[in-house]
């Protein structure tokens, strides 16, 4: 049985979400090339511990349109005017991986709706150099700022996605983890249950726009004040997003509290500090539920 899922109309567009639990209300932005449906199962922790988690798609993603709000900013804009509708004020908010940047962004532009903000495993500058993709992946990005280009090269990846079994997705994303996560029943559950909704959500509008936001837009200017409470939660071992990314953020915004953890590289909810993890970011929540 299928995530329900709700569209709402709001005054700039409809946006799909689902949501579940009760509780202190968690906006969730989630991450590239899957819906929002995905990070459910992942993040039922948060929804076992209290937490209602409020999971919209972002726009070009599922049932919620791309056009008009295909900028960064333009998330930011249609998903407060989600929470108007929603008849919610002030929450605290999370993203993950690709969902960071766009977490970020909400946080950014705002902050008087914004509690709280924890960032995962986040990917937060833009990839106006190739250090800031995955390693593996750093000789696209001549391809990735040129729209043909890029339509050419995002096919080819959807074409590596069909073929990819569960073992080669998790060794992509775990990277130096992988012989620990080979064997972590957490860990395969989650490259099982990810590539179809890989599969299904970089056929959507939205991965490709989120690769040219990624490329074009600076989420956070280098003069930008973030001034709501900041979690950061990386594995330096991560190989999809760079370690670079955090030390940046950490740069620009000094008061963000940043823990490293030995997890499953980019699958920051699984390994060694699993419970750590989770630990962290649920007491900084509880902390700041009040601001």
């Amino acid at each position: 049985m299928g995530i329900a899922m709700t569209v709402t109309a709001t005054e700039l567009g409809p946006v799909e979400y689902c949501e579940a639990g009760r509780g202190e209300p968690v906006l969730y932005f989630h991450g590239t090339g899957v819906c929002g449906d995905a990070m459910l199962p992942i993040e039922s922790r948060l929804v076992d511990d209290g937490f209602r988690l409020l999971i919209p798609n972002r726009p070009g993603y599922g049932a919620t349109p791309l056009e008009p709000n295909v900028s960064a900013l333009g998330c930011s804009s249609v998903v407060a005017a989600w929470l108007d509708s929603l008849g919610i004020d002030r929450i605290s908010v999370m993203g993950s991986s690709g969902g960071a940047a766009f977490a970020l962004g909400f946080g950014f532009h705002q902050p008087q709706r914004t509690k709280s903000l924890v960032l995962l495993c986040p990917q937060l500058h833009r990839w106006d150099a190739a250090q800031w993709l995955p390693a593996s992946s750093r000789w696209t990005l001549p391809f990735l700022r040129h729209r043909p280009l890029r339509k050419l090269l995002l096919a080819g990846y959807r074409l590596q996605l069909a073929r990819m079994g569960p073992e080669a997705l998790l060794r992509m994303e775990a990277g130096a983890r992988y012989d620990d996560m080979a064997r972590d029943p957490a860990a395969v559950e989650i490259a099982m249950t990810s590539l179809p909704a890989m599969r299904s959500g970089t056929r959507c509008a939205g991965f490709e726009n989120d690769m040219r936001i990624f490329v074009e837009e600076d989420i956070l200017q280098d003069d930008g004040k973030l001034t709501v409470p900041t979690l950061v939660i990386h594995d330096e071992a991560d190989p999809m997003a760079p370690v670079a990314h955090v030390e940046w953020f950490q740069s620009l915004v000094p008061h963000c509290e940043r823990v490293r953890v030995c997890a499953g590289g980019h699958l920051i909810w699984v390994g060694q500090d699993a419970d750590v993890v989770h630990k962290t970011r649920m007491e900084f929540l509880r902390r700041h539920e009040e601001c």
